[in-house]
């Protein structure tokens, strides 16, 4: 659900923006020790956009912005097993180009701790190597010293690019869970491993790089970071990158013996001017350091991944067909085609058949009601032939015969790999015992199991766990059909390299879709995105089918009334389509919001090559789409279509002017706001404008 503050926080107030240097460059500073009058030694570095300060003899790190407006403080330790760290703990520091470690002792000289912080241009990184206290039974709190944080005290306000956590007011406290325990409360699985902090400084992202074995990120009120890592079971196993035990630092002579050390994701630290470029930030860190690679990146995605995903679920339950097995059948597929076609006149589209085409939940092989494998066969080919994509719906977490109360696919156990891989080959392979479908939609990412249920833990649980069940299926898929599409929910930028669309998963609003498109669009940039459409209504279909056919791919659940029973008319669904097939000439490039608050429209902008491709109009109840001749950077044509009929300006980017309009019809330059013209639009009707491009 999608509230008014968290919406507003998305973007954030407005702060004082300063230079960021392109992350990931190295970086060309070093750490340079501050001795002080009392004797003791700190050390400052400057990074364009920022600067850090270790106070001497602590663990106290002092973020400033690029602009000198305002720091906050972070303390540079970590409770492991411990409610605090002794009272008579000892801090020392030494720095190495730009690398700096601080260590802490206690007072016996046994080491308990050290932090790296790792300087790079456009945001630093922190990474915890920590003995294991006695009490494994706590949370682990970072950047913590017993109940203090990071300094809260100059922190107004706070985002979590989870819908599930948002806040229905404005505090200083911030929760990201990435996964969650029961169906349909987890809309992104995972979302962003990255919280943000609107304080004096600017917006301060709180990240991770590596993926956890852990489900959930959070800040207290009083400023811990925590991550709920199961100690008892990392204390068992091997660090690979999520989390587990390394070998102790080199001790001093006569420190006496060393205890379990555990080393964890390295945290990545941002700062910018609003929550969403924050997250812009973590994504361009991420990138940079090789953690967010795009499985289909703009240029490099199969062309009918801009065909409109016409899923039977919606339709399915208006006609009463979803859980009934007399009703869901190979012909109810046929007519629902034959249908969304004959009102919708588009020829080219995927189509998604969801959930209960299964003989059993979580198994390949396709109902008695669509003909087992020989009938799902012969449907998918009668469908091919159409020059119709195909995709099947896909459970995670279940096996054939368990439910969704008996989830036991367990992907670090012995006979997952060939268990998947043959499952694969079915649903995707061409033999005469396979569906030989284009694809699958993965749902239910969120039913993450019991960490305590994975037979191997040193592979991964929580979302590690997720991570490797959904490499999996991606690499089995691709290995059985090179372009085979993966369309699910996962948002983290690590996911993404398993998978090619980016599902925006069930909402009841078009504004949580917009909202959410948003997050999406900052993080996951090189991503498309499945628009999704499941419960819209007729007052929400318009703007959102619109708006996504600019900034991804429209998902049309419905083909003759939408969620809320509203009829769709012969009209409505003949200009969406109208409008639909014009946006899929737009071409592969990125998409951004042109609204400031997802709550005031659903209008989007669509670039590629850094030229201006679509645009949504009139409140996302139109759209343009702009053409090119050579590496020119003013259009030359454009093609527009509107669903309502009325006036419109259509702008005129690049100083193009109006030489004609096909069909013709009248039309004015304008000028104001913007240079533009204005049309007298039918509904439905495509509009070729030849443009005089501005100087190439």
């Amino acid at each position: 659900m999608l509230l008014l503050a968290s919406a507003l926080a998305l973007f954030g107030a407005a702060l004082p923006t300063w230079p960021v240097a392109l992350a990931g460059s190295a970086s060309g500073t070093a750490w340079q020790p501050q001795r002080l009058a009392s004797g003791g030694v700190g050390y400052l570095i400057s990074e364009p956009g920022y600067s850090l300060s270790l106070a001497p003899n602590g663990p106290w790190l002092t973020l400033s912005n690029g602009v000198g407006t305002g720091t906050i403080r972070m303390p540079l330790a970590a409770l492991i097993g411990r409610p605090s760290l002794p009272a008579r703990a000892k801090w020392s520091a030494a720095a190495s180009g730009s690398r700096l470690t601080v260590s802490a002792k206690d007072g016996s000289g046994h080491d308990l701790l050290q932090a790296l912080v790792t300087v790079r241009a456009g945001y630093f990184t922190v990474h915890f190597t920590c003995e294991l206290g006695t009490a494994a039974g706590l949370e682990p709190a970072f950047f913590a010293v017993g109940q203090k944080g990071l300094d809260m005290s100059r922190v107004t306000s706070g985002f979590t690019p989870d819908p599930v956590f948002r806040s229905p007011t404005l505090t200083p406290t911030v929760r990201l869970g990435p996964i969650a325990v029961a169906p349909y409360t987890a809309p992104f699985a995972p979302p962003p491993f990255d919280v943000e902090l609107e304080s004096q400084a600017g917006w301060v992202g709180v990240g991770l790089q590596q993926v956890p074995n852990a489900t959930q990120l959070s800040i207290s009120k009083t400023g811990r970071v925590q991550v709920n890592y199961q100690l008892g079971i990392l204390s068992r196993i091997r660090d690979i990158g999520a989390g587990g035990t390394v070998a102790a630092p080199q001790r001093q002579s006569g420190s006496g013996a060393f205890g379990r050390w555990l080393s964890f994701p390295t945290f990545v630290i941002t700062l910018a001017d609003s929550s969403r470029n924050g997250l812009v930030a973590y994504h361009d860190a991420l990138s940079a350091m090789g953690a967010a690679a795009t499985a289909a990146p703009p240029g490099h995605r199969p062309s009918w991944l801009a065909w409109p995903l016409v899923d039977t679920w919606g339709q399915q339950l208006v006609t009463g067909a979803a859980r009934r097995e007399d009703e869901f059948t190979a012909a109810w597929v046929r007519q629902y085609v034959a249908v969304w076609r004959a009102k919708f006149h588009l020829q080219h589209f995927t189509v998604i058949i969801d959930a209960q085409w299964q003989a059993t939940l979580g198994g390949a092989t396709p109902s008695a009601r669509f003909g087992g494998v020989a009938g799902m066969r012969t449907l998918v080919n009668e469908l091919h032939a159409q020059g119709i994509k195909v995709l099947l719906w896909w459970p995670l977490w279940v096996t054939p015969k368990g439910s969704v109360s008996q989830m036991k696919v367990d992907p670090t156990s012995t006979g997952f790999a060939a268990t998947l891989k043959t499952q694969m080959q079915v649903l995707l392979g061409s033999g005469p015992q396979d569906l030989h479908v284009d694809g699958l939609k993965l749902d239910w990412g969120s039913l993450m199991p019991a960490a305590s249920t994975f037979s191997r833990p040193q592979l991964g649980v929580g979302a590690a766990a997720l991570l490797r069940y959904m490499r999996s299926i991606a690499q089995d898929a691709w290995g059985v059909q090179p372009a085979a599409v993966i369309d699910a929910s996962a948002m983290a930028p690590q996911f993404v390299r398993y998978e090619d669309l980016v599902r925006l998963y069930d909402a009841n609003t078009a504004e949580a879709w917009s909202d959410r498109a948003s997050t999406v669009s900052a993080v996951d940039p090189l991503t498309l995105m499945d628009g999704d459409g499941w419960r819209l209504t007729g007052a929400q279909a318009i703007p959102h089918i619109v708006g996504s056919a600019v900034f991804g791919t429209p998902a049309l659940y419905y083909a003759t009334r939408w969620g809320g029973g509203a009829p769709i008319s012969t009209a409505e669904a003949a200009a969406l389509g109208a409008l639909i097939a014009v946006t899929q000439g737009r071409g592969q490039g990125t998409a951004t919001p042109l609204n400031s608050d997802p709550l005031t429209g659903d209008d989007w902008a669509y670039t590629v090559g850094g030229r201006l491709a679509a645009q949504t109009l009139d409140g996302a109840r139109a759209a343009v789409v702009y053409h090119y001749s050579g590496s020119c950077r003013s259009p030359s044509s454009a093609e527009v279509v509107s669903v309502n009929a009325g006036r419109l300006v259509v702008p005129l980017p690049g100083g193009a002017t109006l030489l004609g309009v096909s069909p013709d019809i009248g039309a004015t330059t304008v000028s104001s706001p913007s240079p533009g013209v204005a049309l007298s639009l039918g509904s439905g009707v495509a509009y070729t404008l030849e443009l005089q491009p501005g100087s190439c």
